[in-house]
C-alpha cells in the first residue's frame, strides 16, 4: 500500500469485524454483484461468522463496561476477552499469561460475571 499512511488504529472484536465485513459486502454487491468482496475479505467474513459469539452492539457495550471495570484493563485485553469469552478462571489465566497484570481470583470472577451477562 504505497502512498498510504495510517490515520487511526483501534482494536475491534470479531463481532465488530463481522459487522464491517457484512457492510462492505452489501456495498460491493451494488458495485459488482458477481464478486462483492475479495477472497481475503470473504474468508475473514466466514471466520467471523463462525467464531463470533455475540452481536456487534453487545460487543461494543461489553468492551466499554470491561474497560471501565478496572484501571489496568485496556482496550486490547478487553477485545481479547470478548473474542474468546472465557468460561472459567483457568481460561482467563491463559489469556493473561504474557500480560503485566494477572487478575486476582476476585477480579477474574467479576469479569466472568459480566461476560456471563452477555453470552448467547
Amino acid at each position: 500500500m504505497i502512498g498510504r499512511k495510517k490515520i487511526k488504529e483501534e482494536y475491534i472484536s470479531i463481532p465488530e469485524a463481522k459487522e464491517l465485513l457484512l457492510k462492505r459486502k452489501e456495498e460491493g454487491a451494488e458495485e459488482n454483484p458477481e464478486e462483492p468482496i475479495f477472497y481475503e475479505a470473504r474468508t475473514s467474513l466466514e471466520h467471523a461468522e463462525r467464531f463470533s459469539k455475540i452481536t456487534a452492539d453487545k460487543a461494543k457495550e461489553l468492551k466499554s463496561k470491561l474497560i471501565g471495570l478496572f484501571e489496568w484493563l485496556d482496550e486490547r485485553i478487553a477485545t481479547k476477552l470478548i473474542d474468546i469469552m472465557p468460561n472459567d478462571y483457568f481460561d482467563m489465566k491463559i489469556i493473561f499469561a504474557k500480560e503485566e497484570h494477572m487478575p486476582t481470583k476476585e477480579e477474574a470472577e467479576k469479569i466472568l460475571e459480566i461476560l456471563d451477562e452477555y453470552r448467547e
